[in-house]
């Protein structure tokens, strides 16, 4: 392979090509490809590999410890949770449609691995997601309230929310 090649496309930031390009050559030898069919490939794996940087990057600013989905949540736990909600939530249409959701209810029913699964889905569908516990939340607001001298300052106004889930555009 020329390496001259890849040092090009990592210039133009290219770089999903670049890694993918030895691979693509070899698939283009094994089982002949036409020319734009060869380049839409490259192309696809630029793209896949900016969306996959793009959902990693907005996962580390929404402050989500651990990934969680719907499709790892115990329905059986709690049968009388409503499912067909939180599904619909997790697609973020609830964001385009300018409404909210508070999710309340008792320790352990499940509560936070919902809210992240909702986050999660927000941030697939193009949005932005902030996860805080309620805990933290007034961590945050206590160290707010002492005096400037005392307090440790809050570097992300982005904690000052009246839920434990923000989601913006």
């Amino acid at each position: 392979m020329n390496p001259q090649l890849t040092t090009r496309l990592r210039h133009l930031r290219l770089s999903g090509m670049a890694e993918a390009l030895p691979l693509r050559i070899e698939q283009a030898r094994a089982a002949p490809l036409e020319h734009l069919d060869f380049l839409d490939l490259l192309v696809q794996d630029e793209l896949t590999r900016r969306a996959d940087r793009l959902f990693a990057r907005r996962l580390k600013q929404a402050a989500i410890p651990q990934v969680k989905e719907l499709s790892t949540f115990d329905w059986a736990f709690n049968p009388k949770i409503p499912r067909a909600r939180l599904v619909d939530l997790a697609t973020a249409r609830f964001v385009r449609d300018h409404h909210g959701a508070l999710l309340i209810g008792p320790p352990g029913i499940g509560k936070s691995h919902a809210a992240v699964a909702i986050a999660i889905g927000a941030i697939r569908a193009g949005y932005h997601a902030f996860v805080r516990s309620a805990f933290d939340l007034a961590q945050d607001f206590l160290r707010q309230t002492r005096p400037a001298s005392d307090a440790r300052s809050c570097s992300d106004s982005r904690t000052w929310i009246s839920s434990s889930l923000r989601i913006s555009a």
